[in-house]
């Protein structure tokens, strides 16, 4: 092999080297450029993962509350023994004026709330036990046996001082006699059948029989109760049999 061939062969080699470095070069370009963007893929396919998960939870931990209001259905017997001091809505027209005229000035219980009814538990100032509270406590009025809507009436003449629910008692009508004496008509429906300040007659019908709260272990009856001069006493003290 002469000079002239050996020096062309080894250029060719160096010509060849120089050519296959450039295009390893150019190959690891290519392949980091490739890299670069399918890494570029995948972070942002990861960051919309984590986004809508982030939004999943923050709806689940921040839920939208839709709230549809609808109408009370209006019913006589739809009590709810949780809400106190619930008024009473009279139905009654052609209401009479107040007249303190027309209080008595002996009062005296010509009527019966219901009639021909079963006493089931009478006035008692000494404890007696209480089935649906199941404790001992004075009963202050008396128990009258009845059914579910029957009418109740007032058991004398005089003025309708209030109307309203009691937690314990249910809706409540009370009857002003005389200046020292109100009877109590507990446990009726939520329709009472008279007005606040309406002057009555004796056995005009007052409400109907729903339930007495502390008394609904008992079978369904009306609690009547009778205060003389702001204190609690036994209705049968004013009956037409008795001395008042």
């Amino acid at each position: 092999m002469d000079k002239k061939f050996f020096d062309e062969y080894f250029d060719n080699d160096e010509e060849y080297e120089e050519e296959e470095d450039r295009k390893d070069k150019s190959k690891g370009k290519t392949i980091t450029k490739g890299f670069l963007t399918a890494l570029a893929i995948c972070l942002v396919a990861i960051g919309a993962s984590v986004w809508t998960t982030v939004k999943n939870v923050n709806s689940y931990l921040n839920p939208q509350i839709t709230i549809t209001k609808t109408e009370d259905k209006d019913t006589d017997n739809d009590v709810s023994f949780i809400v106190e001091d619930t008024q009473v809505n009279a139905n009654v027209s052609g209401v009479k004026k107040d007249s303190e005229d027309y209080l008595n000035d002996k009062v005296v219980f010509t009527f019966e709330p219901i009639n021909h009814a079963k006493i089931i538990n009478q006035y008692s100032e000494v404890p007696v036990f209480n089935t649906t509270l199941n404790d001992y406590r004075a009963h202050t009025g008396i128990d009258y046996e009845a059914d579910v809507d029957d009418k109740v009436r007032a058991m004398c003449s005089g003025v309708v001082s209030n109307i309203y629910y009691d937690e314990m008692y249910g809706n409540t009508v009370v009857v002003k006699h005389s200046d020292t004496v109100e009877s109590y008509y507990c446990g009726l429906a939520r329709t009472a059948l008279v007005q606040k300040g309406e002057v009555i007659e004796a056995g005009t019908f007052v409400g109907s029989v729903y339930a007495v709260p502390c008394e609904t272990a008992d079978k369904a009856h009306v609690h009547v109760g009778v205060r003389e001069n702001g204190k609690w006493t036994d209705p049968q003290k004013f009956m037409k049999t008795g001395d008042n």
